[in-house]
């Protein structure tokens, strides 16, 4: 690892590409269906698997609200060593899922007609109707299981079992792929039997993760012993701004469908609207996936008040939203007939130039819509909660659908293709106009935050051999700030006691500890973080005249010491 290298853009790389792989995984199931259902069932059909996007945008915003909530709560939990603390809320959101997951099934299986008309199949579209109420009624049973993936993908993570998540997802591809084809080709079951197999798909993959509970030795496990709602509650409301985007996006679809449906080219444009929302869908979780991971790094970097680590992370999340943004959209645009023609059957030729023209149109926006996904996300990481709802809000619908209504009449379909451009480019306006005027800087946090340069000693250690001139600085600064002989002391032999066992532990070309010390207040706060194997040294350093906290988070070794400077 180069020296102008740093544990928050080691973490950021490391961290990516699994929380991008769990944010794509549950959404493969409908993908899938969208994909099979355009190529051999045809536009009608199609079409009616558009118009149903909104109800599953309504399942993923529960499900966010649910996964993300009971995710913080038992992280804050762990980390405060309550394991019955996190054990409790498992309980109370797994028995919360139930009753929640089962009503909205109950709601979308009794009132699919209704549904079915509320989400544009009535008039011109009107022979849509049965389609459209044949795959609610299937795809309404893979809802709970759905909502249950989401969390368990989240908690299995915590709880040190990612390997399971990757079997469990792989499995339910292939079942639903060979699902959705006997349904083609033997049992002519049509948009039910495509329903039907999305949620037999779920199940199965349920099943598989839902193992992980029964092991010994794990931190999860179910007990309706000392259950309490409020944790329900904080589970509610901490995990309710990561909903707002997919509820948002549920009205976002409702008002492009009810545009594509009102056009000369009806039922073709409604399907082609389909498959650039399957494809927006697929591409939208991979940067999401980026912005999720600039989310969780945020909060950690808030509680250290660290403008530095901060500063990096907006740098390196930009760069990675727009570099897949940009590969995205290239690959997009050039490939965007044959990707159209994945979902066209024979029948389907206008539909294939539409969504072709569509995608062509659409993709040029990604490179914009990952920027702005990393900076709702940061939002929200960094606990500005109001603006992030705002944000997300004016993100995901209004400025999209807003154009795409001022539009429709000028450009006919092309206006929903249009929308997604100009709703990008008025987020990161506003955005950028938002940072500049409150805070004057795109880190939106204000010029007196965090503590001054000043008071912050920042060392970088790659190798055993250089620890010892870490600590000599450590103490350096410890003096030079009006510390007394003892705590400077004190400070420098912690770091070089734990510097010592993270360099037994084994530096190699990734691996490496960051010293961050700050004094505060005639405090001296130390923040020693390692990227190496699991290690809780508080035992070890329990004989030093100082507060030592250790905390494993995102794969990091975090231990904060602190001490009184006199």
């Amino acid at each position: 690892m180069s020296r102008s290298d740093s544990i928050i853009r080691h973490t950021f790389r490391n961290s990516v590409a699994g929380i991008i792989l769990a944010a794509v995984a549950v959404l493969l199931g409908v993908v899938i269906d969208g994909i099979i259902i355009g190529r051999y069932l045809g536009p009608d059909c199609m079409a009616a698997y558009t118009l149903t996007a909104p109800i599953i945008s309504i399942f993923t915003a529960v499900s966010s609200i649910l996964s993300t909530g009971v995710q913080v709560i038992c992280a804050q939990r762990i980390g405060a060593n309550d394991i019955p603390g996190a054990r409790r809320a498992f309980s109370v959101c797994m028995t919360g899922t139930v009753i929640i997951s089962v009503n909205l099934t109950i709601t979308a299986v009794i009132f699919r007609n209704d549904i079915a008309v509320l989400l544009g199949a009535s008039g011109d579209s009107a022979a849509l109707l049965p389609l459209a109420s044949d795959y609610l009624l299937g795809l309404a049973l893979a809802g709970p299981a759905g909502i249950f993936l989401f969390e368990f993908n989240s908690l299995i993570r915590l709880d040190g079992g990612s390997t399971r998540i990757i079997v469990a997802v792989a499995v339910m591809t292939v079942l639903d792929v060979i699902g959705d084809l006997l349904d083609i080709f033997v049992f002519k079951g049509g948009m039910l039997g495509m329903g039907l197999a999305t949620a037999i798909s779920y199940i199965v993959a349920l099943v598989i993760m839902g193992l992980h509970f029964l092991k010994k030795n794990i931190i999860f496990r179910f007990s309706f012993r000392d259950m309490r709602m409020r944790d329900l509650r904080d589970i509610l409301f901490t995990g309710a701004p990561s909903a707002v985007g997919a509820a948002s996006t549920a009205l976002r679809t409702l008002v492009h469908n009810l545009i594509m449906a009102g056009t000369a080219l009806s039922i073709n444009a409604v399907a082609a609207f389909g498959v650039l929302n399957t494809v927006f869908n697929f591409t939208s979780c991979v940067l999401i996936g980026v912005a999720i991971t600039t989310s969780m790094i945020a909060g950690m970097i808030l509680g250290e008040q660290d403008r530095k680590s901060a500063r990096e992370l907006i740098i390196i999340a930009v760069k990675t939203a727009v570099i897949i943004g940009t590969g995205l959209a290239a690959v997009i645009f050039i490939f965007a007939q044959p990707l159209a023609s994945v979902f066209g059957s024979e029948d389907g030729e206008v539909m294939v130039e539409l969504a072709t023209r569509g995608l062509r149109i659409f993709s040029v926006s990604l490179i914009i819509y990952g920027i702005n996904s990393v900076f709702t996300n940061y939002l929200q990481g960094i606990r500005r909660m109001g603006c992030s709802l705002v944000f997300s809000f004016l993100h995901t619908f209004v400025f999209t659908a807003a154009a795409a209504i001022a539009l429709a009449g000028h450009f006919e379909e092309d206006a929903v293709w249009i929308s997604f451009g100009v709703g990008e480019v008025l987020t990161l306006l506003s955005l950028c106009a938002y940072a500049y005027l409150r805070t004057g800087n795109l880190l939106f946090l204000p010029k007196n935050w965090g503590v001054s340069e000043d008071d912050v000693l920042n060392l970088t250690v790659t190798g055993g051999s250089e620890v010892k001139n870490a600590c000599d600085k450590v103490t350096e600064f410890c003096t030079a700030k009006g510390a007394s002989p003892e705590k400077a002391a004190v400070m420098s032999a912690c770091a070089e006691e734990l510097g010592s066992i993270i360099a037994e532990h084994g530096f190699d070309g990734n691996k490496m500890l960051e010293m961050r010390l700050i004094y505060k207040d005639d405090e001296l706060v130390m923040r020693m973080r390692d990227n190496c194997r699991p290690y809780d040294p508080t035992a070890q350093m329990k004989r030093h005249d100082a507060s030592v906290n250790y905390l494993n988070s995102l794969d990091l070794n975090i231990v904060t010491i602190r001490c009184s400077s006199h």
